[in-house]
């Protein structure tokens, strides 16, 4: 495919714009092709009109915005991830007791899906579906969507942008998934014939607020997103998922710091949320397990209590919770950002353990000696992100500590002992596996999305039970509530069933089970 010249995309969207920013009817918030916003070409100057559209597809990755990313990665990716509470009880309805309200559960859905397809189809039909700069948008596309998808199930992915309609056809999540890596390895030959050209000119630069630019780290990012869904897959996809994941490695991923991807911040949302507004905690699953293996990021991830000088989280689902006390950082740990921490996209480290699951599992070569040489990798990674030292805790072999609440005086421990040495492995209590997912969980923070995936997929890490289920109370169905089994979805959102029921109705056909929040995803489906 011809690549296109910078100068003569630059020039086809100026002429486009004109038409692409005119106002149009949408009917309502949940048309997924159109922004609600509908900014005017005098709006913008020339060199935003394309660079603002960059801007908005790569918040999306991890929301920036504090309603959004409360609503979106805080209230469900990190709780269900296990890695932090809210500590607002918003009149009893709350995802840690299972019981959200209904308009909160249609929140994602509806707003990542406006958030990125307005901006998406835009870069889509001035390119023409070519180009770097399509290639660039559809990495975007893929590690956004991949984020819906993982909470809902199927989604309305293929046909997004081919009908002026609100009444979309969802994709099974299996082709979904499909469709996302032909979109990545589209990607990747775009990149990589944009790269050998070598183009001493790049107008986008300074939009790319990631990688100022550097489409070499894209191309990482873009076999990494690759290698992330194939390993997800592979339990029930295997073959298909074995190729992609050596193409993945063989194309080149992200192995080295220098090379993660991370979006800025000026006002970060979960030190607004946790110190500002009183609302976030670390969760008391993550404060055990880093207090027992004396983890050194701990400074890094989370606050130290004034009161026993101590990291101390708070457990998810706890009825009527007085916010005054869950919220008071003298009593309990929160997220330990600043107002300017960057938001973490994908890591080296979590690359480490991909390979190392792998291997463990025989879809790459090596077995146990390379699984264990990988996952050793990714925890001395993940020490280097945070510029800690590692000292001997590759040779660990502690336990999580109990948690026990002080304002109830309620004391839970983990089920089962689960240390970091590799070499103590081998029980059915200590598995090599619960280490490998254990030890990503830890790196991967704040990736809640990412964690909550592979506990529905593998029951690890070995979460606290929500101190309270009120899920019979609320239209999410009735969740199981144990260490390894929560909540394993989000049910479609009602507006959906509004707008565009013929679709939504095939989509749960495509569930092979009710639309509730205890039904699994196709690929946590046990093979």
């Amino acid at each position: 495919m011809k690549q296109y010249k910078i100068k003569t995309i630059l020039t086809a969207i100026i002429l486009s714009f004109a038409v692409l920013f005119t106002p149009s009817c949408t009917g309502d918030f949940d048309n997924l092709n159109l922004h609600p916003t509908n900014p005017t070409e005098e709006d913008l100057t020339e060199s935003e009109r394309l660079g603002s559209l960059f801007s908005s597809l790569i918040a999306t990755m991890h929301y920036a915005q504090e309603n959004r990313n409360q609503m979106v990665d805080q209230m469900v990716g990190n709780q269900y991830g296990g890695y932090m509470a809210t500590t607002n009880n918003w009149q009893g309805t709350n995802y840690g007791t299972f019981n959200p309200a209904n308009d909160w559960v249609d929140y994602p859905f509806k707003t990542i899906m406006v958030d990125f397809n307005s901006n998406f189809i835009k870069v889509k039909n001035v390119t023409e579906s070519k180009g770097y700069i399509y290639g660039w948008a559809s990495i975007l596309r893929v590690a956004t969507m991949l984020r819906v998808t993982d909470m809902y199930g199927p989604i309305p992915y293929s046909k997004i942008g081919l009908v002026d309609s609100d009444a979309i056809e969802y994709d099974n999540v299996q082709d979904v998934y499909h469709n996302m890596m032909a979109d990545l390895d589209n990607s990747i030959a775009l990149l990589k014939s944009y790269l050998a050209e070598s183009p001493s000119e790049n107008p986008l630069g300074e939009y790319d607020i990631v990688y100022k630019g550097d489409f070499s780290k894209w191309l990482k990012l873009a076999n990494s997103l690759k290698l992330r869904m194939a390993v997800r897959i592979a339990l029930v996809d295997t073959e298909y998922a074995k190729k992609a994941i050596a193409e993945a490695i063989a194309g080149g991923s992200i192995e080295i710091n220098t090379d993660n991807a991370f979006i800025p911040t000026q006002d970060n949302p979960y030190y607004k949320a946790s110190v500002s507004w009183g609302d976030l905690a670390i969760s008391a699953t993550l404060s055990s397990f880093m207090n027992g293996y004396a983890d050194p990021r701990r400074p890094a991830y989370m606050t130290i209590c004034s009161y026993g000088s101590t990291y101390r989280g708070v457990r998810i689902g706890i009825e009527n919770l007085i916010k005054s006390r869950y919220s008071n950082p003298a009593y309990f740990s929160k997220p330990a950002f600043t107002a300017d921490s960057p938001l973490l996209v994908y890591c080296a480290a979590e690359t480490a353990f991909l390979k190392a699951e792998a291997a463990l599992r025989g879809w790459i070569p090596g077995g146990d000696t390379q699984a264990k040489s990988f996952y050793e990798e990714g925890i001395r990674l993940s020490m280097e992100q945070h510029g800690v030292s590692i000292g001997e805790y590759l040779t660990g072999t502690t336990s999580p500590e109990s948690n026990r609440d002080i304002w109830t005086g309620v004391t839970i421990s983990v089920e089962r002992p689960i240390t970091v040495s590799w070499d103590d492995a081998g029980t059915a209590s200590n598995t090599k596996l619960e280490k490998i997912i254990t030890q990503k969980w830890l790196a991967n923070y704040p990736l809640g999305f990412e964690s909550w995936s592979d506990h529905r997929r593998t029951g690890f890490p070995q979460l606290f039970p929500a101190v309270k289920n009120l899920s019979s109370s609320g239209f999410i169905g009735t969740v199981t509530n144990t260490s390894s089994r929560m909540v394993r979805r989000l049910p479609f959102p009602q507006s959906q069933y509004q707008g565009n029921n013929e679709n939504v109705q095939k989509a749960v056909q495509m569930l092979g089970g009710d639309d509730v929040a205890n039904t699994d995803l196709w690929w946590a489906k046990k093979p």
